[in-house]
């Protein structure tokens, strides 16, 4: 029986070395080496070329490498019945929060303002905006929740835009009167749903137009969540004061493009949540223990 790792865009040379260690009977097929597909039972997937999975006859379920599913989901070879799986593991998840307040805090805590100050020999103290910022977050599942929770821990306002959900800490609202709320309420404003038909260019002129003047974006879901001219058209206006994106609708970002020089825009390489080796390793070895005996 085989495990298919299916990662494009990063070495996975560590994390195939802790499968075969604890999965020795398993062979552990790394692409574009899939020499036996119809021994694969779990196809480990990410920037994955569509169609990879179509050989893999006796495949019982696919996997995420990260926690977005919109490259799962585009798949159309990839047989519906089949179960869908995720990795968000521990390390994951405190990383995305590392990176959204790191970004929160750079501006609530005048960073760059001190920096400056710094240049100029000058001594003067900035005054921390009271009260309390709001952060709003587009999407509260897992891995929206969490962030949210160490951002609530550190004194910040939350607020949430969630399909129906509820939750004990974050005030929750739905349906296009709830994006409007949520948008009008947030000083700094968190992408991080799924991506779908439903979700695809959400952040546009008209939600943009909803947003608190001079409100921060950070959009660390997926670059086709955020409609770039809208983005540009909202920095320049002084409709935003700044954005912070980590997803963009092409990766990487082409040379030339607007963002790389635009002064409101701090942009990194798809690099705000990435896992340990080891933490994802030891979920796919359960993913894979969880799979029922063949036939």
């Amino acid at each position: 029986m085989s495990i298919a790792v299916v990662i494009t865009d990063r070495n996975t040379d560590d994390l195939c070395a802790h499968l075969r260690r604890h999965l020795p009977d398993v062979n552990i097929q790394v692409f574009p080496d899939i020499t036996d597909p119809q021994a694969v039972r779990l196809a480990v997937l990410w920037a994955h070329p569509p169609g990879i999975t179509a050989g893999m006859n006796n495949l019982q379920a696919v996997t995420s490498m990260g926690a977005g599913m919109d490259h799962i989901d585009a798949d159309t070879t990839i047989l519906q019945e089949l179960p869908r799986w995720r990795i968000v593991t521990p390390v994951l998840k405190q990383n995305m929060a590392q990176y959204v307040l790191t970004h929160v805090l750079h501006r609530h805590r005048h960073v760059a303002a001190y920096r400056t100050q710094q240049s100029a020999a000058v001594w003067k103290v900035l005054e921390i905006e009271q009260p309390m910022p709001t952060i709003g977050f587009l999407g509260l599942g897992e891995l929206g929740a969490f962030v949210a929770n160490q951002c609530a821990a550190l004194g910040f306002n939350t607020v949430a835009w969630t399909r129906s959900q509820q939750h004990p800490v974050h005030p929750c609202y739905h349906g296009e009167s709830g994006l409007q709320r949520v948008c009008a309420a947030s000083d700094y404003l968190v992408v991080l749903l799924p991506l779908n038909t439903q979700t695809r260019h959400i952040i546009n002129r008209r939600t943009l137009a909803w947003c608190r003047t001079g409100a921060t974006l950070i959009n660390v879901a997926r670059g086709a969540h955020v409609h770039e001219e809208a983005v540009l058209q909202a920095l320049d206006s002084g409709l935003l004061s700044h954005a912070v994106l980590d997803v963009f609708d092409n990766e990487p970002l082409p040379a030339g493009h607007a963002f790389w020089t635009h002064p409101g825009i701090t942009l990194t390489p798809h690099s705000s949540a990435r896992s340990d080796v080891a933490q994802t390793a030891e979920t796919i070895i359960g993913q894979y223990r969880s799979l029922p005996e063949p036939g």
